[in-house]
């Protein structure tokens, strides 16, 4: 599989990576047996870049990844975020709700709880979870990133982005006023929005864009319908034709689409063999964007 930098960094990924949170959380969560296995075959099929999480299921992700690529450790790059504190408040009135800490005690404590689940050090790129401006702002805080670096703890740091909390501002301040080194945000064929605007701004800063749900999961099926033509008569699925359409766009280090099973994984890592899109398939495919796909958004579910 082709690698492929992340912004100006010396972080390499590979153009597909793994969203290994997305094998843990949800109602299609996984077994340990399942994900362990799953992660086994994408390391085969050259697999590099791995991204976890440090809040969803106490941490899980960061748990199942780490044995998994600790033999292969010159070989990968290891993501992870922070921000969110899990700690229970009964006292709360919703003891369940999403919180955040962005104060530099308690991201230090989240490293030092990273890294124990990883059992590996360091942590290649660290990200602000659904960053708020106040984390943006906050010289505190990125003075402390900045000390991790320096440490040695942390490669490079960004910020994974919503939709909802952190979302369009917030990643381009995080670009712009922070100059991260990465930024993980949706950038599919449907949603362009704020992921194409933050690609340019990471391209100007020197940033990368790790691009979440390349394989537009959001798309009706009436819309999805309609770009069927990526694939007929040519040697490729749909998904692949997503995923290339993804990789077109020069910010984008990695893809983290979604991914069934190792057959769909393996589908996945052969967009390294297929062509890239042609203009006139990306003059389509803006046709049919300005025609919201052909799908009435009254009706679209």
């Amino acid at each position: 599989m082709r690698q492929r930098r992340i912004g100006s960094t010396d972080l390499l990924a590979s153009e597909v990576g793994l969203a290994v949170w997305s094998l843990v959380a949800g109602p299609r969560a996984r077994s340990d047996e399942d994900a362990a296995d799953l992660l086994a075959a994408a390391l085969d099929l050259g697999v590099s870049y791995f991204a976890a999480t440090d809040s969803d299921d106490g941490g899980r992700a960061e748990e199942l990844l780490g044995p998994a690529v600790r033999g292969h450790r010159d070989e990968v790059t290891v993501a992870t975020t922070f921000g969110y504190d899990t700690t229970p408040r009964p006292w709360d009135p919703d003891p369940t709700a999403p919180r955040h800490d962005w104060s530099p005690g308690f991201a230090g404590r989240a490293l030092d709880r990273s890294l124990q689940r990883l059992r590996l050090e360091p942590v290649d790129l660290w990200l602000l979870h659904h960053p708020g401006m106040d984390a943006v702002e906050s010289d505190e805080l990125f003075e402390f990133l900045d000390a991790q670096v320096a440490k040695g703890k942390v490669r490079a740091y960004g910020v994974a982005l919503g939709p909802g909390p952190g979302w369009a501002d917030e990643g381009a301040a995080a670009l712009g006023e922070r100059r991260v080194a990465a930024v993980e945000a949706v950038y599919n064929v449907a949603e362009r929005s704020p992921g194409g605007d933050l690609a340019a701004l990471a391209t100007e800063t020197g940033a990368g864009l790790l691009a979440r749900d390349p394989l537009a999961p959001r798309l009706p099926p009436a819309a999805r319908e309609r770009l069927e033509f990526l694939e007929r008569d040519r040697d490729q699925t749909l998904d692949q034709a997503l995923l290339r359409l993804a990789l077109a766009e020069a910010a984008v280090a990695t893809t983290l689409p979604a991914v069934r099973d190792r057959g769909h994984l393996a589908e996945l890592a052969g967009v390294a063999d297929l062509p890239p899109p042609s203009a006139e398939d990306l003059d389509r495919l803006a046709e049919l964007r300005e025609a919201n796909f052909g799908v009435d958004s009254r009706t679209a579910s």
